[in-house]
């Protein structure tokens, strides 16, 4: 080989390390970026839900391009998620499977993480996944492609291999759940100590965070969270990123109220009119009580009884869950 030829071979060769390492530094870099930005969201939802951190990152990874794809660009949709027929909300059409697929739209990033959550909270399918232990990530990853999330047939080998090049699993260790600044900072700067609640005191069973595996929806007209032994409601809002003062208003509480393991907290507003006329005042029930058990807002039970604020009643007293009728009204009742 020449001298001029071989200058030249060496040239294309440093050009195209050149060109491949650009690309390789700019996808790690991008990568970084999207830990950096949002680790304490995935952190926050796995515990409210469960979910693993490690997984839900490695999703939003794979999914959004590193955040960059079109998809995620224009609709702040992370984890590929179609509207499906329960969907509400807004709507963009983006091709992938087939084209001009329906995919859910969000106001931010935060609200896709979020939705991400209750998708797999909600269906069905991914019940068994729940049974896993949260630091399972490979567990979790084949477990998404058994159910149907993908269909790649290399879809959890690729969430593994994220996973394991980026080090996610840190994020999903049990009573060490970072609370904010860097989360991609150096491994050992992590540790934070034991789950605690929202005053700070620890909390025996971690398992008991995951609020929205908690959360009854069937059969009940409101939404509720039976409460936890040792578990204040201060916990139950911060989990599902809700004010306290909203908990308090849904279930007609002031910051004095008592309560008790196995008092429900509902996490809507409950109902203006109850689902039958009346009820009987059962031993040791006050009107808050009997609000709380027939789902209907306090201050309709005392405008349909035309009681006064802070009337309680007696043991085998009626009291009405509706508004008078033009017909009852007629007899006198």
């Amino acid at each position: 080989m020449g001298l001029q030829k071989m200058k030249k071979t060496t040239f294309l060769l440093l050009v195209s390390a050149l060109i491949w390492g650009t690309g390789a530094f700019g996808q790690t870099g991008a990568r970084a970026e999207y830990i950096q930005e949002y680790a304490q969201i995935a952190v926050d939802e796995m515990n409210r839900s469960g979910v693993p951190a490690s997984i839900t990152l490695a999703q939003g990874i794979l999914e959004s391009g590193n955040g960059k794809s079109e998809l995620a660009r224009k609709s702040n949709n992370h984890f590929g998620i179609k509207c499906h027929s329960s969907w509400t909300g807004e709507r963009v059409f983006h091709d992938d499977d087939e084209k001009g697929e329906c995919f859910r739209k969000y106001d931010n990033v935060r609200h896709s993480f979020e939705d991400h959550t209750d998708f797999l909270v909600r269906g069905s399918r991914y019940d068994f996944l729940f049974d896993l232990d949260p630091t399972d990530y490979k567990g979790w990853a084949k477990g998404l492609k058994k159910a149907g999330y993908a269909t790649a047939p290399d879809y959890a080998d690729r969430l593994i291999k994220i996973i394991e090049d980026e080090m996610l699993y840190k994020y999903d260790r049990e009573g060490d759940f970072p609370t904010g600044g860097d989360l991609a900072s150096n491994e050992s700067e992590q540790k934070t100590g034991p789950v605690v609640d929202a005053k700070g005191r620890p909390v025996k069973n971690p398992r008991q965070r995951f609020i929205v595996r908690r959360m009854i929806e069937a059969g009940s007209r409101v939404p509720f969270v039976v409460l936890a032994t040792e578990e204040r409601i201060e916990y139950v809002a911060d989990s599902l990123n809700l004010p306290v003062a909203a908990l308090l208003q849904f279930n007609d509480m002031s910051w004095e109220t008592q309560l008790e393991p196995g008092d429900r907290i509902y996490i809507d507003e409950k109902k203006g009119r109850g689902a039958t006329k009346t009820t009987i005042v059962r031993t040791g029930e006050t009107l808050r009580a009997i609000s709380q058990r027939e789902q209907v807002k306090l201050a309709k039970i005392y405008k349909y009884n035309g009681f006064y604020v802070g009337y309680q009643p007696m043991v085998g007293d009626e009291i009405r869950l509706r508004p008078v009728g033009i017909i009852e009204r007629f007899q006198g009742r």
